[in-house]
């Protein structure tokens, strides 16, 4: 139905962009030429160029010729713009005088061809704008227009992929390049390995004094070039809106009036073109945007009129592709576009984006391994910075992205933002031991804690929860230092190890702030396994609105929250991506299920890591020494009642209240008890025991001299007294 209607709207729009302004006329000009009403986009290059070409041929089937100029000689098109002086007369008509060869060129391409919007080289041409309204008086002319520190950065970015390798070895296209953009080209071919990065994809670009004189120079061409359009083309004729046109709602009217489209149809054509925006990869911060609701959203802060997505903070191996999928289903969620193919729908994730920029401007604010690398997760930023995440975001109107990522700050920004949020988690022992893959759980969460015991005491602080935060870090540091000076070579034999210890740390923190910072928000936090084991439907939406996950700030209604656990009780029923490192029961997939999946993750866990007795110690401190630890505590490591799975929670066995207890844990008294039951004395326990002895033989030596000291002493006492 709306796949029907949208495109009913988009037939509408280019019939009435037809019927009304781009028919050829039977009347002539002055010239003597066909009336063809065409259109030129005069605005330098980066200003949506490409995408407005995409929009007049693909959504209002008008035939465009982005740069089809743009390698024509220098000397044609010079002869163009200066006949303007030198050749042309009111009366003298294209019958009688010797056309110029770009303009028998760009006649042919407007008879011949068909075509009727230009843009790009040569049209922004100092003098080409007056120039064309001459030949063509009936013309239109789009000035796109754009923050001009923004504009030179992309226009620098584009030399450098473009210019650099291709034009500026070219006599011809470095000339014609040079009338464009203005004198400062010619530097830039000369200079451009002081400016370029080694790789231009990267679109790195070096700034330094020579890039502050060429913007310098561009921004005095430029207002020279616009200066001289204003004179010459009447505000009739020329259409001036900026680079987020489409977000404006009074400059999308503008649009639609200057173009004669119907009114009824500028969210269709505004959302079209915002789309071929973000592929074209144009997109920039720091300019005004406008969200209009065009989806079905049910969530309220979208219906209000301000894009505020739904975000489902989680980590790896949370089952969260299970859990992202269901939601996007009953959101009918679709939107994919810039995300690379091999990720999850992670749509704010850095190492998700198809573009660098993109990237780059992510990153600033949201943590990921981007570039394989280990980059903070604790650390905060701006909230201009986050505002810009969020504007480039914004032009896909999606309704729903998860992320791995986001820490507790993140979390009381987003809720401060009035986004709805949940978050959802796997218990330790169902993630672990967790995959080591490039980009898997075991990766990330190993970044997680190694990040945390970087970061300053003052950033720690900072994040909400800051102080319980930093007090926390400190014993499990202390814990996890005590573990590591204990270890002997085979103390972790088949297991995970020290490093398994490390993923298990950076899971509970990462968890732990999360759900502090929740709770205090009342931002709604539920397990994996309060609907995977779930005996039944209404069990399942029981354990969901118990969350206070279905209201307008979290996942939505009550209709909303049916159809996402229906979904996941459907697709739970098939292995996905969080059946990592699982045995081979379920090589027969008719044999799965969530309970077997969660017994064999847990089987694992106790025979294969170190982490359960270390996470209990690290609780049980946080409870008798952190404010809200217990309630914390139980959401993080307490299963829900009623599931198969009580009995198995660390909890319920009973805390650690001692750091010795966790070597009581991990070694045997004799020896480390490795799997399968079989004993064996290891040189750590032999040094040990010795040590013990030795120390205890040369105490009972240092009180036996003192007791001997003491007799003598004693007795030497007597003798005097008896002499005296």
């Amino acid at each position: 139905m709306m796949t029907t209607t949208l495109m009913t709207s988009l037939s509408l729009i280019a019939t009435a962009f037809a019927d009304k302004n781009l028919l050829a006329s039977s009347s002539t000009t002055n010239t003597g030429r066909p009336k063809k009403i065409l259109t030129f986009m005069i605005s330098p290059g980066r200003t949506s160029t490409r995408s407005m070409c995409l929009l007049f041929n693909k959504y209002l089937h008008q035939r465009c010729a982005h740069n089809l100029f743009g390698e024509a000689r220098v000397e044609d098109v010079e002869s163009f713009v200066e006949g303007i002086t030198q050749n042309y007369h009111p009366t003298t008509t294209t019958t009688t005088r010797k056309k110029a060869r770009f303009e028998s060129a760009l006649d042919e391409a407007i008879e011949r061809k068909g075509l009727t919007f230009f843009t790009d080289v040569p049209f922004f041409m100092p003098g080409m704008p007056c120039r064309l309204l001459v030949e063509y008086p009936e013309a239109r002319f789009l000035y796109v227009h754009r923050d001009r520190m923004e504009h030179f950065d992309s226009v620098l970015r584009m030399h450098c992929k473009w210019d650099a390798p291709i034009h500026c070895l070219n006599a011809n296209n470095k000339a014609l390049r040079e009338l464009s953009w203005g004198s400062y080209f010619q530097t830039f071919c000369d200079e451009h390995s002081k400016i370029c990065g080694e790789n231009p994809d990267d679109k790195v670009i070096k700034k330094n004094n020579l890039t502050s004189l060429m913007s310098s120079i561009w921004s005095a061409h430029l207002d020279e070039y616009e200066q001289s359009v204003r004179e010459c083309i009447p505000t009739s004729k020329l259409l001036n809106i900026s680079l987020g046109w489409y977000n404006e709602t009074s400059e999308t009217k503008r649009f639609q009036s200057f173009f004669g489209l119907p009114e009824e149809n500028n969210d269709s054509l505004a959302l079209r073109f915002s789309r071929l925006h973000i592929n074209d990869d144009l997109m920039m911060p720091g300019r005004r945007q406008r969200m209009f609701n065009n989806n079905n959203n049910n969530n309220e802060s979208t219906s209000r009129g301000k894009w505020r997505p739904l975000i489902m903070l989680t980590g790896p191996e949370q089952s969260s592709t299970l859990v992202s999928g269901a939601i996007r289903k009953a959101l009918n969620e679709t939107f994919e576009v810039g995300i690379k193919k091999i990720c999850p729908k992670e749509l704010i994730n850095p190492a998700c984006q198809t573009s660098n920029h993109r990237a780059e401007l992510y990153a600033k604010c949201i943590p990921s391994l981007y570039r394989q690398k280990a980059v903070q997760m604790w650390n905060t930023c701006s909230s201009s910075d986050l505002e810009n995440v969020f504007h480039e975001a914004n032009l896909g109107r999606w309704k729903f992205t998860k992320d791995t990522h986001l820490n507790g700050w993140h979390l009381k920004t987003l809720h401060e933002r009035g986004h709805p949020l949940f978050v959802v988690f796997r218990k330790p022992e169902h993630t672990f031991p967790a995959s080591r893959r490039r980009g898997g759980g075991g990766q990330n969460y190993f970044a997680f804690w190694r990040s945390l015991i970087s970061t300053t005491p003052e950033n720690v602080r900072m994040l909400p929860a800051g102080a319980d935060l930093l007090r926390l870090r400190n014993y499990a540091k202390y814990v996890f230092d005590a573990i590591v000076k204990q270890r002997d070579h085979h103390i972790f034999a088949g297991t995970t190890g020290i490093r398994g210890i490390q993923e298990c740390l950076g899971h509970f923190f990462h968890f732990w702030h999360l759900i502090t910072v929740a709770k205090s928000l009342n931002v709604p936090v539920f397990s994996v396994e309060s609907l995977l084991l779930s005996n039944s439907r209404d069990e399942a939406l029981i354990a969901l609105k118990a969350s206070g996950a279905c209201t307008s700030s979290s996942i939505g209604s009550a209709e909303t929250c049916e159809a996402f656990v229906d979904n996941l009780r459907e697709m739970q029923s098939v292995p996905t991506l969080m059946h990592v490192n699982v045995t081979e029961i379920f090589k027969d997939a008719s044999s799965f299920s969530s309970v077997s999946l969660m017994l064999d993750r847990e089987k694992k866990y106790y025979e294969r890591t170190k982490c359960a007795p270390v996470l209990s110690t690290v609780t049980s401190w946080c409870r008798d020494n952190v404010r809200n630890c217990a309630t914390v505590s139980d959401v993080y490591s307490g299963a829900t009642v009623g599931t198969t799975l009580d009995y198995l929670s660390p909890l319920k066995q009973g805390g650690v209240t001692n750091i010795d207890e966790i070597f009581n844990r991990t070694f045997s008294p004799r020896g480390l008890l490795l799997p399968g039951g079989e004993e064996k004395r290891t040189t750590e326990a032999k040094r040990l025991q010795d040590s013990v002895v030795y120390l205890a033989a040369l105490v009972g030596s240092f009180f036996a001299l003192a007791g001997v000291a003491r007799f003598f002493r004693s007795r030497k006492s007597l003798e005097v007294v008896q002499v005296i």
